[in-house]
């Protein structure tokens, strides 16, 4: 066996090998992808000055001194509208421009005066103070200057990024495309369909289900999804029709151990795949396989455990897809353990937690009751993963614990 840290660099190398395609995808598209490039702001933004009120254009000069006691009169020189020409409005010393918001203001004004704060009287308007320079005017670059970074390669974007790409006239993005995989459950006492008894001696199929998901979760698209039974034959069948569809990633839960229907390894190897790892020092998960395919895509033999196979799509598939993908290495997260948590050494833990932020503003951990790999509980509660490294045989109540969040 070999440590978790081992498996992991080895799973990052292998998915550096096989960087993702890249395509242009419209801007309403963008949420969940990852982009490949970096980019700058094109424009200013604001790209004029503009009014942040329905008022009147002035220069202050003209009101310097302007209370309740001596009020100014200013003469109307004409109507900016948003959408309008500034240069269409001319305005001297002792004249104003009525302006609507978003409007462009005309050359010469500094301050826009709320409507509300003025008085009309005949075609002039009455100001009784004098605004700060620049009130309630958007400058032009305010918002974005020419040449701001915009996005990042390997950042994932969201509908929060569309609003400034859409006011810089970004109407197109470079993404990296979404992973193909495919997820395949393992094992003749499965069960697909939920809605049926289940028959003596079968169990619900439940990492099926939850590989989908994750895998959406994580950006990937989960073109197939199937339950095979424990039949080597019928494996490698499986393994050739999946080699024909251009994926990226092939997963499954169960038959990695040393059992007598444990056939992933032999039939990976009947066809030629290269076995990169087999059986990491961790728990759950020990019998977790990395393999790639004659094809080229990755394989990820997750136990069939539950739990474990939650571990594997969190500590192995997620980070291979952030490699494939131009992202950073995760960073994680230390928080203060609730409670004590004792193991023996030589294994890597990854317990099931929930973090929370106590009333001093502390970031807090506590690990579930549940830990074993087939009880699926604890998920009702958890948001988070707690990580115990190999060498360690114990974390004490109050001291750090490492952390990630459920998912990536």
């Amino acid at each position: 066996m070999i440590s978790y840290q081992e498996a992991y660099d080895i799973v990052i190398k292998a998915a550096q090998a096989r960087v993702m395609r890249q395509e242009m995808v419209d801007l309403s598209a963008i949420t969940g992808y990852i982009a490949a490039e970096d980019m700058s702001a094109p424009l200013a933004i604001q790209p004029f000055d503009n009014s942040a009120m329905d008022g009147f254009a002035v220069m202050r000069a003209d009101l310097e001194g302007a209370n309740e006691n001596n009020a100014a009169l200013l003469r109307v020189a004409g109507m900016v509208a948003a959408g309008d020409n500034a240069a269409a409005v001319q305005i001297a010393r002792g004249t104003c421009a009525r302006i609507m918001t978003g409007a462009p203001v005309p050359e010469g004004a500094d301050a826009v005066v709320p409507v509300e704060l003025t008085e009309m009287r005949d075609d002039a308007v009455v100001f009784k103070a004098c605004p700060h320079l620049h009130d309630n005017i958007r400058m032009a670059g305010e918002d974005f200057q020419v040449g701001d970074n915009v996005l990042t390669k390997g950042q994932k974007l969201s509908a929060a990024h569309i609003l400034p790409l859409a006011s810089l006239g970004i109407g197109q993005v470079k993404v990296f495309s979404r992973a193909r995989a495919a997820f395949l459950a393992t094992g003749k006492e499965l069960v697909d369909d939920l809605t049926q008894p289940l028959p003596e001696g079968q169990i619900y199929n439940t990492n099926g289900p939850y590989g989908v998901a994750v895998l959406k979760t994580l950006g990937a698209d989960c073109v197939v999804s199937s339950t095979i039974p424990d039949e080597e034959e019928a494996f490698i069948k499986t393994l050739e029709a999946l080699m024909a569809q251009d994926l990226d990633l092939v997963i499954s839960s169960g038959a990695v151990s040393a059992g007598e229907f444990d056939f992933v390894k032999a039939g990976l190897e009947k066809i030629g795949a290269e076995i990169l790892f087999h059986k990491v020092r961790m728990k759950p998960g020990k019998p977790n396989l990395f393999a790639r395919l004659p094809n080229g895509s990755l394989y990820f033999g997750l136990p069939g455990n539950p739990a474990a196979t939650a571990v594997g799509l969190r500590f192995f598939v997620a980070p291979a897809l952030r490699a494939m993908t131009g992202q950073a290495r995760e960073i994680s997260s230390f928080a203060i353990a609730e409670t004590p948590f004792k193991k023996k050494p030589g294994l890597s833990m990854f317990l099931k937690a929930v973090q929370y932020i106590d009333d001093e503003g502390r970031l807090r951990v506590s690990f579930a009751d549940g830990q074993q790999s087939f009880m699926v509980h604890p998920f009702l509660t958890a948001n988070a993963w707690a990580v115990v490294p190999e060498e360690a045989t114990e974390i004490r109540a109050e001291e750090r614990a490492e952390i990630y969040p459920l998912f990536s």
